[in-house]
């Protein structure tokens, strides 16, 4: 934070404001960042000008619309009272009509509203200045003819480096305290030389500038230089600088304002703007800014350059999973290694969330891209260690080439995001260069995502039902709810057309909401007309990992009021691999909660029984690719062995896909619990679905 300010030593300000919250404001600013000053106070012009009758203030800061009297017509008032009064006005107007019209009524500067501080206290520090130097240079005269003692006092008094030289030679005759602690120097060192004996301007041109500003204004105010102290050490200032007489004699009265360190904070400043605050690397805006100079510098060199787009697999999963300070960490790793693997002439930024950008400029050929990929890609393979934990994290990257791509920053950031799409839909780490077909891939995948966003708010949804069927008992047990898109241009939709893009831009979380809530009221319907059924819903991996599942969960099963033990959540396998702490504990509240959670696709993951055992999972699904080879041996071995291991782990079973009758005569004969498939029945909508409970009541079994 910016050291009080010292100009305003000794100094009264007169402050009209008629609304006095901003008052308050604007004093307590004022007395914060000018310790020193004295501040007289009123709610309107009237009042405001009987206080300058009375104090007469040095410094006006005035609103300007006002009851009894408004600030302009006290402002013109004052400037009768004392033609060189300094006012400045606050306002929220902001027409230069207006403000000019208030300038040439005697307002010397002004201030819009809603008030800018730092801007304020720029005016009031010049503002301040002009009177601190008229005020000590009239002081000092003063002092010259009456006591050289009084003199004296005043000028060593004051905390700027004051100094006053021969206007002719340059020579310093007198110099303040702060001038000699400041800049190290003893009082015989330095009276009777000029500044440039004493080597203070670091930049000669500066001293030029200021005798040339001398010379043809007669006074020079707020000018920026560097001077260096006798330990070498470089100091920024503001000079201001009068020339006086002392009889009879020009001398110049320079006074030097030490910025050092307030500039110092501005650059902190400046780059806390332009940097992730996170990993220190530059930031989108920053980014784009070495982009275009680097694009420039590649049209007049006709050189090639790259630009990469990164994103990190599956971040968001441990970010929940393990928690926020992890996913920091892990994001502070990934920053750390990315500069391990580019050139000192490359730049890398992270631009947001778990996405970063690469720039290469200055390219000879397309292999040199490739050389930087690979490294990365080789990177990536190393385990990560958060907190004592070892995870895995890949990375998808994506790449566009000027000239071939395109000539512009947003064009090849567009075009290496679509690669990088591209490279996501692998699924595992890999890199893609931007070619036509992906742009056009790019683009479909853009406007599904749009419409996907619109399509819940729309109606476009539609939840069908296919019923579970308990083989113990021959009877429908549960409705699996299956979501279908009824797309305004494509038709009906499956999921496997569009879960993807859901998942990848996490609007399958709304989605899943929405399902979730529409299902269990579809449910509750149907056990209040006296059939006894449960509810499957499908959960994707993002939706199991998302902060707000167990919250959002409960919240449905109590606006509907369903009964306990109705829902049945099917998670994916790869689920039960990512599952970390709070998914965990989510899964065990929900289970208290009466919510059984079952495998899905069971068998074309990688998750062990081992894992399951650690977990509340009620029962396992068959994935229907098994199920369809049940006629060859080896197959048929494997399914009768995982509903053996699933028994004996107490779990039931159920067996995806089956649509033939042998498929369920072998599941009948292995000892699985429940089956379905278009042999059971089909998905349909929830008027049909109940017409077929309704069927099913009356024989007593499943039509088959």
């Amino acid at each position: 934070m910016e050291q009080p300010r010292q100009r305003f030593n000794d100094v009264s300000l007169l402050l009209v404001e008629d609304e006095i919250e901003s008052r308050e404001m604007l004093a307590r600013m004022l007395s914060l960042n000018y310790p020193g000053i004295r501040i007289y106070s009123a709610d309107d012009g009237r009042a405001g000008l009987e206080l300058y009758r009375q104090y007469q203030p040095d410094l006006v800061v005035t609103d300007i619309n006002m009851p009894q009297m408004n600030g302009i017509a006290m402002a013109r008032e004052i400037r009768q009272l004392n033609p060189d009064a300094t006012i400045v006005a606050v306002t929220a107007h902001s027409e230069t009509a207006y403000l000019m019209n208030a300038i040439e009524i005697g307002m010397d500067h002004y201030i819009l509203k809603p008030v800018n501080y730092p801007e304020l206290f720029r005016v009031l520090d010049r503002v301040g200045e002009k009177i601190t130097l008229r005020r000590l240079v009239a002081q000092q005269v003063a002092a010259l003819r009456a006591s050289e003692r009084r003199f004296s006092a005043i000028f060593q008094a004051t905390p700027d480096l004051l100094s006053i030289a021969g206007l002719t030679d340059g020579r310093l005759v007198e110099v303040n305290e702060a001038f000699l602690r400041v800049l190290g120097f003893d009082r015989d060192e330095v009276i009777g030389r000029s500044s440039e004996e004493l080597g203070l301007w670091l930049e000669p041109a500066q001293s030029e500038a200021l005798l040339l500003e001398l010379s043809e204004k007669g006074s020079v105010r707020d000018l920026e230089v560097r001077i260096r102290a006798k330990s070498g050490q470089e100091l920024e200032g503001l000079v201001s600088a009068d020339c006086i007489e002392m009889d009879g004699t020009p001398f110049l009265l320079t006074l030097f304002k030490d910025i050092s360190e307030r500039k110092r904070l501005e650059q902190v400043i400046k780059h806390q703007a332009q940097h992730d605050p996170l990993t220190d690397l530059p930031n989108r805006k920053l980014f784009l800014d070495f982009l275009a100079l680097e694009l420039a510098q590649a049209r007049r060199n006709r050189k090639n350059l790259a630009v990469l787009f990164l994103d990190l697999d599956h971040f968001k999963q441990i970010n929940d999973t393990l928690g926020h300070a992890a996913g920091d960490l892990l994001l502070q790793s990934v920053a750390q290694r990315l500069k391990g693997c580019v050139r000192e002439s490359d730049t890398v930024a992270r631009i947001g969330g778990d996405e970063f950008n690469v720039l290469m400029p200055d390219l000879a050929q397309t292999d040199d891209v490739g050389t930087v990929v690979n490294k990365i890609m080789g990177v990536f393979q190393m385990p990560f260690r958060l907190e004592g934990v070892e995870v895995k994290v890949g990375t998808s990257v994506g790449i566009s080439m000027f000239p071939a791509d395109g000539d512009s920053s947003e064009e090849l950031l567009q075009k290496a995001d679509g690669a990088m799409y591209a490279a996501k839909q692998h699924r595992n780490s890999s890199y893609q260069f931007y070619n036509s077909e992906i742009n056009e891939r790019t683009m479909n995948r853009q406007n599904l995502e749009r419409q996907l966003r619109q399509a819940v708010a729309r109606g476009e949804l539609e939840l069908l039902y296919q019923p579970l069927m308990s083989l113990g008992s021959g009877r429908i047990i549960a409705a699996e709810a299956l979501l279908r898109w009824h797309h305004p241009d494509r038709g009906l939709l499956l999921p496997d057309q569009f879960i993807t893009v859901a998942e990848d831009s996490g609007v399958i979380v709304p989605i899943g909401e929405w399902v979730i809530h529409h299902a269990l009221a579809q449910v509750k319907q149907w056990q209040q007309k006296g059939f006894d059924l449960s509810l499957a819903v499908n959960l994707s991996n993002r939706e199991f990992h998302q902060p707000h599942f167990l919250e959002q969960t409960l919240a449905a099963l109590s606006e509907t009021g369903i009964g306990a033990g109705t829902l049945q959540m099917d998670i994916p396998e790869r689920a039960i691999m990512d599952n970390g702490l709070s998914s965990r504990q989510n899964m065990l509240r929900l289970t208290e909660a009466g919510v059984a959670f079952s495998v899905d696709d069971f068998g074309v993951g990688s998750s062990s029984l081992q894992r399951i055992r650690q977990l509340p999972i009620a029962k396992l699904k068959i994935d229907r690719s098994f199920i369809r080879n049940l006629d060859n041996p080896d197959n048929l071995d494997v399914v009768t062995a995982m509903i053996c291991m699933s028994h004996s782990l107490k779990l039931k079973v159920n067996a995806v896909g089956v649509e033939r009758p042998e498929q369920l005569e072998l599941m009948q004969n292995y000892g699985c619990d429940e089956v379905q498939g278009d042999l059971i029945g089909r998905p349909l909508p929830a008027a049909q679905f109940e017409g077929m409970l309704a069927r099913s009541a009356l024989r007593g079994a499943v039509p088959l």
